[in-house]
């Protein structure tokens, strides 16, 4: 039986920049607008959606995480930042992919693609893409 501790923090990048199909805000600058993609149920939850989205976040991590058979047998540890936008359409795209092994790196970016689709977060009537920094840290237990 394996044994791993998951450490994590949601970091919170410091950009926000313009593109072709539009604004992208950084999670601190739509944090502050209180802007957020809207998790699915959070809509019903008593946390504010920003909250919610932090939590539900947390959880989706640590319920997909899957330490990799070949990194355990390697003995590959380390964080991988991962960054990335839930776009216009609610749905998850990876930007940049950084930090550890291509092992870990790869279960990292296996574990964000699966966020399911959501809002997307909205300035005024109009969707906007808001752009997220995770680190996730591989270490196994002794």
């Amino acid at each position: 039986m394996r044994t791993l501790l998951l450490i994590f923090t949601i970091l919170i990048s410091g950009f926000s920049f313009a593109q072709d199909d539009g604004l992208i805000l950084s999670q601190e600058n739509a944090n502050e607008k209180g802007i957020t993609p809207m998790w699915p149920r959070c809509d019903r939850s008593r946390q504010t959606p920003v909250n919610c989205f932090d939590n539900k976040l947390r959880d989706h991590i640590l319920r997909n995480f899957e330490y990799p058979e070949i990194a355990i047998n390697e003995g590959l540890s380390g964080t991988v930042t991962v960054e990335f936008i839930i776009n216009k359409k609610g749905k998850v795209e990876i930007l940049e992919v950084t930090g550890a092994h291509r092992y870990l790196q790869r279960e990292a970016i296996r574990i964000i693609r699966a966020i399911p689709k959501m809002e997307p977060g909205r300035w005024g009537n109009k969707p906007i893409a808001i752009a997220y920094s995770v680190p996730i840290t591989f270490r196994r237990s002794q």
